[in-house]
């Protein structure tokens, strides 16, 4: 997220130094364009005064605005292509960038997409371990159970087997009791 923050932060600083580039050139142009209205009225004034003066003096002044305007023109061109290179290329690292973050974004589009298929993955294996798990707990808690009546039979086989053994102590008792009053 960080890095399309970055790349958004780039892109608005492409397009403010376009912006700016921009308007410095329409300023410089309304300077230009100030300048020539300036010379214009500065012509018409210079030929409302050489309709006064001689016609050699005339043709001076015009041949001197004819130049200035040249000038001017020429400077307002220089100005205009200044003006198309920057924006040119502006636009194209704006493009450039543009498309670096399409990429970018895609390739992030496309992480994303492995992820959630890991993460369903993932989730299918704990519910499998899950199932798993609660079956080894039936098993377990059957198992504990057989235990516990095998444990219980162990111990009445145990008694009986010390029931037996009393009685079977007591009867060779008696019987080496009989034996002994039989020899007497």
């Amino acid at each position: 997220m960080n890095n399309k923050e970055n790349l958004v932060k780039q892109y608005a600083e492409v397009a403010e130094e376009a912006v700016l580039g921009w308007e410095k050139a329409e300023s410089e142009a309304a300077k230009q364009k100030n300048h020539l209205e300036s010379v214009t009225l500065l012509k018409l004034t210079a030929e409302d005064r050489t309709s006064h003066l001689d016609g050699a003096l005339k043709l001076h002044l015009d041949g001197a605005l004819k130049e200035c305007m040249r000038q001017i023109q020429n400077l307002k061109e220089e100005h205009e292509q200044k003006l198309h290179d920057v924006i040119q290329n502006k636009t194209k690292q704006f493009d450039k960038m543009k498309h670096e973050f399409e990429e970018k974004l895609a390739n992030l589009d496309q992480q994303l997409l492995r992820s959630e298929a890991e993460i369903e993955m993932l989730k299918s294996d704990i519910e499998s371990c899950e199932r798993e798990i609660n079956s080894l707990k039936y098993e377990l808690q059957i198992n504990s159970k057989e235990l516990e009546i095998r444990i219980e039979e162990k111990n009445m086989s145990v008694r009986s087997a010390e029931v037996a053994n009393k009685q079977h102590l007591e009867g060779m008792k008696k019987v080496a009791k009989l034996e002994a009053e039989c020899r007497r």
